[in-house]
């Protein structure tokens, strides 16, 4: 069966009206070839035409026809002229040349997708003989699936099961009024094979039977109620449609959807995290019992691998710096910067700012003015060693601002490896890409090496992988470590560390709290800290129970000295105690300190002060220099109209020709 790509980003080869007529001359005598395996030239031709539709180079073009022929001389030269003509005996055919073609086990990946081509076209013209033998065969399952081909398998399952051609033409051209072919073509599939085991024919009674089974045959286990909940309403959509054009029953009484869950969670079938444990697999009724062993056996793995994971790329970004560093100082300009030393970086910034891998791949480094898109993106690196960005997250439709620690691009001799962090790594960044980034105009901060023009696509996720490849233990090659999985791992660290502080959590992701709760903290995870806050409640108020039982420590089964370590520890927890446990402390006099409190007036023309102030004065350590400075950091971690007065500042400076940039 014939499919086409939706994808409007690579242009396609335009079929003209002479065919294949205007080809090569090696490729004509190919044609003539495959003419005399296929029996017409108009097949031929075609079966060309259609392999090569998405193929816009010539030796490309010509490796399509050549697997071709070579696929249709075996299955002819291996069997008997009838038997040749039966779709089961080229589908062994298939077989048994795969089988004398594989290297190592393997299968070049080339041969498999071009095979699959020449296949579904075979099968769209019924070119071969289909019997009941020839049905139990998937080309699938001999030749990898990519994304293209889960969508040419359903759309071939899709055409064997509907009742009719009118249900599904109707249904073809419903799937492609949606964004994401394969995601609803997976749901009609198996809506229908429920009906079509009732009854071929599509009676009344199968299809409301039929979807009944498909709602209630969800496996919540392996995926959440939220997507049973969408999958069941893509399903009913349908049928609702095909009752609106008349081609089902109008009588016909569609399912219920289950009631929308007020929460979700979302189920992963791979790792999550970098820790050897997957805290998604968790049997939650065998490991409660053994809950506190189990967190902090998954903790402690999680801090050894993000540990290790970033102090290698420190090591890595260290070792770079030192190399460059002499050629900086000669203001040597240089041309980008090598996939190894980029992935370093964008892991250590990952790590310690939480920013998603995709807005990080993106990150400009000043406002790009002329760009119908800006959203005001740029990068500030501050004369205390501190670096402002504004990153955009497009899911969120919103801009995220951030601000790293102070770093400077200090002597190899003064500088700790382990202290590189973000705002180091940026500011070494610049300085590489500032010479590729104006001879390829553009703004964006990645900027490979060996790039010539700008890329379609900035994402580093090979680079990156093939850093951990290179660089990592051969433990790691198990976990398939990504930036996504350090981003998540780190947040479900700070949510293990706070014990269960979800705040924390979601402003290290930049996430709403609802968010973070249902997308990066797992259930089992979120369980076990509700009952270790629970327990901290039930022991305080067994304390308080028996505080004036003159036998209290037999009630409890406790001695004094567990029950005055109880005590502390309950009143030391922030949740309940911490507050509490101080009011409780007695209160030792002690000499009074005059403290002054100062106010700093919101204006744009008093930021402009204080920012010309701090750019052209040395911090000596007074008072007034430390307030101008607390001031202007209050601002910038402060609401939205705080953050404008000093965007205006910034430019009221600029107006003046006294800029601190």
């Amino acid at each position: 069966m014939h499919t086409e790509k939706n994808n409007k980003s690579v242009p396609k080869r335009q079929i003209s009206n002479d065919g294949a007529s205007k080809e090569s001359k090696v490729i004509q005598e190919k044609l003539s070839l495959l003419t005399t395996l296929v029996g017409t030239y108009k097949l031929a031709e075609n079966l060309f035409l259609n392999i090569t539709s998405n193929v816009n180079n010539k030796g490309f073009r010509l490796i399509h026809i050549n697997i071709a022929i070579k696929i249709l001389k075996y299955h002819y030269e291996h069997n008997l002229v009838e038997e040749s003509k039966r779709l089961f005996s080229f589908q062994d055919s298939l077989i048994k040349y795969f089988e004398s073609v594989t290297i190592n086990g393997k299968l070049p990946s080339q041969l498999a997708n071009i095979t699959k081509k020449v296949y579904l076209y075979f099968i769209s013209v019924d070119f071969f003989i289909q019997d009941n033998d020839s049905k139990q065969f998937n080309i699938f399952d001999i030749c990898p699936q990519n994304a293209s081909d889960v969508t040419a398998q359903l759309k071939l399952v899709l055409k064997t099961i509907c009742p009719n051609e009118e249900i599904l033409n109707a249904t073809k051209l419903f799937i492609r009024s949606k964004n994401v072919e394969k995601n609803y073509l997976r749901v009609f599939v198996n809506a229908f094979q429920e009906i079509s085991s009732i009854d071929i024919h599509w009676s009344k009674d199968a299809i409301e039977q039929g979807l009944n089974n498909f709602r209630d045959s969800y496996d919540t286990e392996l995926g959440s109620m939220n997507t049973k909940y969408y999958e069941t309403s893509r399903a009913i959509e349908l049928f609702q449609h095909l009752k609106d054009i008349g081609l089902l029953d109008k009588h016909i009484r569609l399912t219920n959807n289950i009631k929308k869950p007020s929460k979700s969670s979302l189920m992963r079938s791979t790792n999550p995290t970098i820790a050897e444990i997957n805290i998604d697999e968790v049997n939650k009724e065998k490991s409660l019992t053994s809950a506190k062993s189990l967190i902090d056996e998954f903790y402690a793995n999680l801090v050894h691998r993000l540990d290790q994971m970033v102090s290698i790329a420190q090591e890595t970004v260290f070792y770079y710096y030192q190399i460059k560093l002499p050629h900086l100082k000669n203001n040597q300009k240089f041309n980008g910067l090598e996939n190894e030393l980029a992935s370093a970086m964008q892991l250590i910034i990952t790590d310690e700012e939480g920013i998603n891998p995709t807005s990080l791949y993106n990150l400009k480094v000043k406002i790009d003015k002329n760009s119908p898109n800006s959203k005001n993106e740029f990068i500030k690196i501050e004369d205390d060693g501190t670096v402002r960005f504004n990153v955009i997250k497009w899911r969120q439709r919103r801009l995220q601002k951030r601000t790293t620690d102070a770093s400077k691009l200090a002597p190899p001799t003064d500088i700790n490896p382990r202290n590189i962090n973000a705002s180091f790594c940026i500011q070494f960044a610049i300085e590489l890409t500032e010479k590729k980034r104006k001879e390829l105009k553009t703004n964006l901060l990645w900027i490979r090496k060996s790039q010539t023009i700008l890329r379609k696509d900035n994402s580093f996720d090979c680079e990156f992988r093939q850093f951990c490849t290179n660089n990592l233990p051969p433990e790691f090659s198990n976990l398939k470590p990504t930036l996504m999985k350090v981003r998540t791992s780190r947040a479900i660290e700070i949510y293990i560390r706070t014990d269960g502080d979800v705040v924390a959590a979601a402003t290290y992701l930049g996430n709403k709290v609802k968010t973070t709760l249902s997308t990066y903290i797992p259930l089992f995870l979120q369980e076990i800290m509700y009952r270790r806050k629970i327990s901290v409640f039930q022991h305080i108020y067994l304390i308080l129970a028996t505080a004036l039982e003159p036998e209290k420590l037999k009630l409890l089964g406790m001695s004094q000295e567990s029950y005055d370590k109880c005590i502390l520890e309950i009143y030391d927890n922030k949740d309940f105690g911490g507050p509490l446990f101080e009011k409780l402390k007695p209160i030792v006099p002690t000499e009074e300190k005059v403290e002054s409190e100062y106010f700093f007036v919101c204006s744009v023309e008093n930021f402009a002060f204080i920012i010309n102030y701090l750019k052209h004065e040395k911090d000596d350590g007074s008072e007034f220099y430390t307030v101008c400075k607390n001031a202007l950091n209050k601002a910038v971690s402060a609401s939205i109209q705080h953050k404008k007065m000093i965007r205006d500042a910034e430019l009221l400076l600029d107006g003046r020709g006294n800029s601190h940039e």
